[in-house]
């Protein structure tokens, strides 16, 4: 019984979340600092301003480098690439990486 309760808990929420997309971007602001990153925003290349919120344990690139990294970026202008989910209007970053 607990097994098929688990199954069904794991299926609403993948229904819930949806599939994940991908979006490159130049990041223009990063709340937070070194010892961590709450949110930052990006705009595409067609003009939008996305803001993303940092999907639970996720606190790093996926090459390693800390997510403060972003600051780096929002210095700079180098591109990152999210990898994220809309969950109830919010867009949660899945994965955060220096664009190609």
């Amino acid at each position: 019984m607990r097994r098929s309760f688990l199954v069904l808990l794991l299926v609403a929420a993948a229904a819930c979340t949806g599939p994940e997309e991908r979006i490159d971007g130049v990041v223009v602001d990063v709340d937070g600092g070194l010892a961590g990153v709450s949110a930052f925003e990006i705009v595409t290349a067609d003009g939008s301003r996305l803001r993303f919120v940092p999907d639970e344990g996720v606190d790093a690139f996926a090459g390693g480098a800390p997510l403060s990294h972003l600051n780096e970026h929002l210095q700079t202008g180098s591109p990152v690439r999210v990898g994220y989910v809309e969950e109830n209007g919010a867009l949660i970053a899945l994965v955060v990486a220096d664009a190609p």
